[in-house]
This record gives C-alpha cells, structure tokens and sequence, in this order.
C-alpha cells in the first residue's frame, strides 16, 4: 500500500513538472523570457536638447532594432522661424536627414545601435538693428500686388518694394572699408513672398568699394496677400563670424480689380513726306496720351510707337492704336537718340474713317477704322 502512494507522488510530480516546463515554454517567445512578446535588445534615443525655438513630442526614449520611431517637431513662434533640418545619427548608420511627412511628422527606423536626432531651427523676430546694420526708419511694411493695367503691361524694377538696410557701424576687421561682404535674403513663407521675387543688391562709395548700404528688392508680380517675414545677412569676410541679421514682417494685399472699359482699334496715318529726309527723321517717334484717362480703369495712359516699331513707306507711317471709346487722344511727336526736339510740326486733317482731328486731339467713333494726318 505504502509503495501505492510513493508511486502516485512521483507520477503526480511529473505531471506538474512537466505542465509547469509547458507553460514555461508557452511563456518564452524567443526573447529570454520578456512578457507582451517584445524582441530584441532596446537602444537609447538622445532627444534634441530643449530649445525656445521648437518643441519635439512623441519622440520614445528607447526602441529595438526594425522598429518604426515616429515623433513631431513643432515651433514655438512658426511666423518668426525657420526649421532648417532634422537629423538622425548613429555611429554605424551616420548622418541621416529625414524628410517630413504630410503631417509634418518625421520618422526613422531604429538601427541595432543607439542614436541621437537633432534639430536645426533659426529664430527671427523683428529688429531694428543688429552689428553693423540699422534697418532704414523709412522702409515700407506694406506692399501691394501689381497686376497689368492694360494688356502688355511690363513690369519694371522701379514697380519694386524696397527694403534698405544702412552700415551704422563699422564690421569688424575691416579699418573702416566694407569691401568684403556676401549677403542674401529669404522669406520664411514662399506662399507669400517666396525666395525668387527678393534680390539683394548694394551700394558702395569711396575708390575702395566702401559698401555703405543693403537694398532687399521685392519683385511685387511674383507676390501674394499674406504676412511675411523677410530676413537679410550680411556677413563680413574680413572678419570670422562677423554678421548682420535683419528681420522684418511684410504685409502683401491684393490690388482690387481694374474697371474693365470698352476698347476699340484704330489706325492712323501719317503722311511724313515733309519731313522725310530730315537729318533726324530715322529717329521719330509717336506718342497717343489719353486725356480722358481713369487710373481705375483697365486701359492704357499713353501708347509710344518707336522708330524701331514702324517702317516708312511711299513717304507714310502706318501706326496702329488702342483707344477707350468716347476719350480724346493728344498726339506727340519727338525725336530719340538724345536729338533735338523737333519744332512741333503742323498737322493737317486728310481723311477719316471713323475718326477726326481737330486742335490736336484726336476722336474715334468706328471700331478699326483709320485715320490719316499728313505733317507739314
């Protein structure tokens, strides 16, 4: 009977070794005996260290080789800022800049080594002065988007918003001549202002280029209602490390339409053969000035027909013009070339139709009808 029972204890041992071995092999996936299925060896994340600029959340303290760490990047002031780059590093893997998703979101997957993500962030608030440059008292913080005032419009560089920043001081190294510089300007929002309308350019004195002025040019056609910030560097290479930053906020709006008026064709001929073999002749030009014109209106003011525009033949000039139906047009004559003006030649009336001239203005009343002058 005893050995009846020893022999039971043993069987029942047995099977509670052997469900105690089961459940510890159900347990162990692999990983030493981690719970929740985890595998691999955890690595550290070095956070960026903390910043004024910007904030970094999500960002884990640890992940294991494969995984998928995904954090933000956010900036404390993103009007006044700029988030150069972003960057993972490892001894194996190196440098590895990451792009940002839609979301803004960045993400890597976590090598079979520690690593360290940095972040690269400029902040701008708006000053006056800085070094060796002062933002000029009188430099504009509003700007208007040009648009054509009539078809063909051309924009020029006087239609510019200037932004001029002065050398206040003199930069390091340079005894007094600030003639080695390099300088450049962007924008921190491009839906705006963006970098290709900014083109920096500067001024000089002296016969050592003295450079004592900074022009920031805003090319107001490639520009869009908004907020930005524009930011300006000099930095002076006769000496290490020496620089301007100049910051500033532009506020672009939108220009309202321009009233859109009836135009008509008109062409007008000139008989020159009074005149054509004038020493001065090959450099006369034509110019039809609107007397009723409205700068509200999307119509040209005044239309020039150069000598390079029109050829003379059989002794006339065959000149095409846009007009805005019911305004009176003044007719100009003038020589190029830095020739004398001509005396004003009379002009007589020939034959019209659709049109008349009379005391030197010019009416229409046909859509591509024509007129013809003769200069006496």
């Amino acid at each position: 009977m005893r050995k009846k029972i020893i022999a039971a204890v043993i069987v029942t041992a047995l099977a509670l070794c052997l469900a105690f071995t089961l459940a510890a092999c159900n347990n162990n996936d692999g990983d030493g005996g981690k719970e929740g299925g985890d595998t691999g060896t955890l690595y550290s994340i070095q956070a960026p260290a903390a910043s004024d600029v910007y904030t970094v959340s999500g960002l884990p303290e640890s992940a294991r080789e494969g995984d998928a760490v995904t954090f933000t990047v956010t900036l404390t002031h993103p009007a006044d800022s700029v988030l150069n780059y972003v960057e993972v590093y490892g001894s194996e893997m190196k440098y590895n800049k990451l792009t940002p998703a839609d979301d803004g979101s960045y993400s890597f997957t976590m090598p079979a080594e520690p690593v360290r993500v940095t972040v690269d962030a400029d902040y701008y608030p708006d000053n006056d002065t800085d070094n060796f440059l002062t933002w000029d008292e009188d430099n504009p913080t509003t700007a208007e988007k040009w648009i054509p005032h009539y078809d063909g419009d051309m924009y020029f560089d006087s239609d510019n918003l200037s932004l001029v920043a002065n050398v206040t001081d003199d930069p390091k190294g340079t005894g007094g001549w600030f003639n080695n510089h390099e300088e450049r300007a962007f924008s921190l929002n491009e839906d705006v202002i963006p970098n290709d309308a900014l083109t920096v350019t500067y001024e000089e004195e002296g016969n050592r280029n003295d450079a004592y002025m900074f022009t920031v040019d805003i090319d107001r056609s490639k520009i869009n209602a908004g907020t930005a910030k524009i930011v300006l560097v000099v930095e002076n290479n006769s000496s290490f490390g020496d620089e301007s930053v100049l910051a500033c906020t532009v506020t672009v709006t939108e220009r309202e339409p321009y009233e859109t008026v009836e135009i008509w064709t008109e062409t007008v001929i000139f008989d020159v053969s009074a005149i054509e073999n004038d020493e001065n002749t090959e450099d006369l030009y034509f110019t039809f000035t609107d007397k009723d014109y409205d700068d509200g209106t999307y119509a040209q003011q005044s239309q020039t027909i150069l000598e390079t525009e029109y050829e003379i033949v059989d002794g006339k000039v065959e000149l095409t013009i846009n007009y805005v139906v019911g305004h009176e047009y003044e007719i100009t004559l003038d020589y190029r070339m830095g020739a004398p003006k001509p005396a004003t030649p009379d002009i007589s009336f020939q034959n019209a139709d659709g049109g008349e001239y009379q005391s030197g203005v010019l009416t229409f009343s046909k859509d591509g009808g024509s007129i013809e002058l003769a200069l006496e």
